[in-house]
């Protein structure tokens, strides 16, 4: 009994891929309002947008950001359930999740491409100055070592499987 309570324990985590889900339909829900809320504003004051554009540059390139983050919540989310509720679920080849590592990866992976929206928001914003450098320091820094942290993660997964190619290990079938 205490095996069959501890082996449906798994299905716990359906509720963090409920919340990363939800989570996810809240941001995208948001960056919609405001993209549409910024198409508004863009129309009714056309000439002023037109003249200094950047202002739009930034609250777009805010709302991309919105929107690679609730795609990435939505990774997440389908990342919880193939491993701990149903590994059938139906995924394209490049959001394969066989373990763990591979989850973690596209976590990094998103969150190398937030950190660039980030930076370039801040170049978009820019008045001057070498504050700027410091925190492109900041960002390339981060995503280096985010960047050895996956290819470590792949060579390392790579050397572990017997035939020594990339994807799931062989199940023996």
């Amino acid at each position: 009994m205490l095996k069959n309570i501890i082996a449906s324990s798994r299905y716990i985590v359906s509720a963090a891929s409920l919340g990363a889900f939800i989570s996810s339909l809240l941001l995208l829900i948001v960056a919609l309002v405001q993209t549409v809320d910024v198409v508004g504003r863009t129309i009714t004051n056309f000439r002023s947008v037109v003249t200094n554009p950047k202002e739009l540059t930034l609250v777009l390139v805010t709302n991309i950001d919105l929107f690679l983050l609730s795609a990435g919540f939505y990774i997440i989310a389908l990342g919880f359930y193939a491993l701990f509720v149903d590994e059938n679920i139906d995924l394209p080849d490049w959001l394969a999740i066989h373990d763990f590592d591979d989850l973690k990866s596209n976590l990094v992976g998103i969150i190398v491409v937030v950190i660039a929206v980030a930076f370039l928001g801040q170049v978009i914003d820019w008045q001057g100055g070498s504050d700027i450098a410091y925190f492109g320091l900041a960002v390339g820094l981060v995503t280096a070592a985010l960047t050895y942290f996956i290819t470590a993660k792949g060579v390392k997964a790579k050397k572990e499987r017997p035939d020594g190619q990339d994807g799931p290990p062989p199940t023996g079938n």
